[in-house]
Order: structure tokens, then C-alpha cells, then sequence
């Protein structure tokens, strides 16, 4: 779990911009843009998997 909320801790401001910018889309485009929600959900899960040990800790590529 240390590696989900170390993740999130640093890149909250991009989901947020991202989670913001989809509801906008959700809201004024179409409906259809419902479908990038489990992506986004997919994604953090994979980026922080990939990029952060269990302890939380980053490794550099």
C-alpha cells in the first residue's frame, strides 16, 4: 500500500487536472468519456506498480 499513497502523494495534482478535465468533458461533450474513468483508475494502479517498490520508495529508470 506504501507505493499507492507515496504515488499519489506526489502526483495528486495530475489526477486531479485529469479527474477535472474528464468531467468537463463528461458534462459539455459526451456521455461516451465515461469510459476513461477505469483507464485513469487502470493507469495509477500500473504507474505505481512500475515505478514504486513495496516500501514506497522510487525507482529510477
Amino acid at each position: 500500500m506504501k507505493r499507492y499513497s507515496k504515488f499519489l502523494k506526489q502526483t495528486w495534482w495530475l489526477w486531479l487536472t485529469y479527474t477535472i478535465i474528464t468531467a468537463l468533458l463528461i458534462y459539455f461533450v459526451s456521455p461516451v468519456f465515461f469510459v476513461v474513468i477505469p483507464m485513469m483508475i487502470v493507469n495509477f494502479f500500473y504507474f505505481a506498480l512500475v515505478r514504486y517498490n513495496e516500501d514506497g520508495d522510487f525507482i529510477g529508470a
